[in-house]
């Protein structure tokens, strides 16, 4: 695990890990991504989510779960054994509970944790899950990965599932000033790829999943919905209800 500055209270370890650089070994949160959006984040999949049927007594696999971003948020909400986290980089969920989330969630909740960098889920192969999410974890992976971790979690998905998911697409605001997903192999961090929109269609129909692009505010790349029936997919009227869960008052964004 990587040195940690002397002991600090609670807010000044976060103001600490906000001086620091994405992808920083140095800190749980800054490790993960910007760490001054990191509250942000994690909000913002715990909304998503909820907004399209999350409720407590659903099962739901955080693919990279990092830091507990959002595992902080969804393991109050779910009820004891629902939540998954697939992570390789154990000490991230680890300094977690010890900093901030609290041993006793560990404990009450009783979430399982999967330590996979091919993203595996041989070990926790049941229940089918009702929702799976991946937050910018294909936005470092080359084609193969991206497409092996899609076939994987196209198993894993119960069949009226939901699989969200963001990748960079052309019209992000980063795309210009990254490669081609499909020029890169295995992982790409901390460094990111982009994709084509069809490419995506092309790695899900290839899982036997439906695939469309959410509205979903995101500051740097776009969220993807997969289902395992196209009946399944957002029609007009509920993407509009959906809306773009773009923040009001927050000058960051």
């Amino acid at each position: 695990m990587p040195k940690r500055p002397a002991p600090l209270s609670l807010e000044d370890d976060i103001a600490y890990s906000k001086s620091l650089t994405p992808g920083s070994d140095t800190h749980h949160r800054a490790y993960v991504g910007p760490p001054g959006e990191f509250d942000f984040m994690g909000a913002t999949q715990f909304r998503l989510l909820t907004s399209l049927g999350l409720r407590e007594e659903h099962y739901l696999l955080d693919v990279g779960c990092g830091s507990l971003r959002a595992g902080k948020y969804l393991l109050q909400y779910l009820l004891p054994g629902r939540y998954i986290g697939l992570e390789p980089n154990g000490w991230l969920w680890q300094e977690a509970f010890k900093q901030e989330v609290g041993e006793d969630v560990q404990r009450l909740k009783r979430p399982t944790f999967l330590d996979s960098e091919d993203f595996s889920l041989a070990e926790d192969c049941t229940p089918a899950k009702d929702f799976i999410v991946a937050q910018s974890i294909y936005t470092h992976t080359g084609e193969d990965l991206f497409a092996h971790s899609v076939q994987l979690m196209a198993q894993a998905l119960a069949p009226t599932g939901q699989f969200l998911f963001n990748a960079v697409v052309p019209n992000d605001p980063i795309y210009a000033n990254v490669p081609a997903g499909k020029d890169h192999s295995g992982w790409i961090y901390p460094g990111c790829v982009s994709f084509e929109e069809m490419e995506i269609i092309r790695v899900c129909q290839n899982a036997g999943l439906s695939v469309q692009k959410l509205p979903w505010f995101h500051p740097r790349v776009s969220w993807f919905r997969a289902v395992n029936d196209p009946d399944l997919l957002l029609t007009n009227d509920m993407l509009n209800q959906l809306g773009t869960g773009r923040p009001l008052f927050d000058e960051r964004f």
